[in-house]
């Protein structure tokens, strides 16, 4: 997996927007100078790189340690400038339907069943998704999250620990396919179960 440069176009998964990656913050965050020239920073992880071919390219890092920052205390918000919607790119395969659950370990250097884990739900088609993802408690099921997920991009689900392996046995993803502001094939309404190995 390539690493975001300066000069690369990304745009956030976590919010709207994006722009030109001008420099690097420690080594977790980039500096991405937006349309209106401000600099913002963002986690390398929520952002995805854009642009050549329609291509999607998804980076991923470790969780980073939580360090706390010295609080400054603020004058009044600047009011903040109205963000236009990013054109949504899309490819002739997108039109299919290429939804996925991905499990990675938070220490790919440790034995699989030692490490924690990291969840991610990654949106390989044109269609933006209202989902929810789920798993089995006794006899009913319980939201572990939910929401909006914009074409050709990925959201961290959640992270978990080995200890929570059993509660993740029977999962479910359902989900909703559609397009804004332009015509679109229908897709049916999606619920899948799956059983977690």
């Amino acid at each position: 997996m390539s690493n975001i440069k300066v000069g690369d176009k990304v745009r956030f998964l976590n919010t709207t927007g994006g722009g030109i990656v001008r420099g690097f913050k420690g080594k977790d965050q980039v500096l991405v100078e937006d349309e209106d020239g401000f600099d913002i920073p963002a986690l390398i992880r929520e952002c995805v790189v854009v642009g050549g071919e329609n291509e999607m390219q998804v980076h991923s890092s470790n969780r980073p340690k939580v360090q706390p920052q010295p609080q400054v205390q603020q004058s009044a918000p600047k009011p903040q400038p109205k963000q236009e919607e990013v054109k949504i790119e899309e490819t002739a395969e997108g039109e299919r339907m290429n939804i996925y659950l991905a499990y990675l370990p938070l220490e790919p250097t440790k034995v699989m069943q030692q490490s924690g884990y990291e969840a991610y739900f990654i949106n390989d088609s044109n269609y933006y998704l209202f989902f929810n993802y789920m798993n089995r408690h006794n006899n009913s099921w319980v939201s572990r999250y939910n929401g909006l997920i914009e074409p050709n991009t990925k959201i961290f689900l959640e992270e978990f620990g080995k200890e929570d392996l059993n509660d993740l046995e029977r999962i479910c993803v359902q989900l909703i396919a559609f397009k804004k502001d332009k015509p679109y094939s229908l897709k049916n309404s999606i619920s899948v179960e799956l059983h977690l190995d």
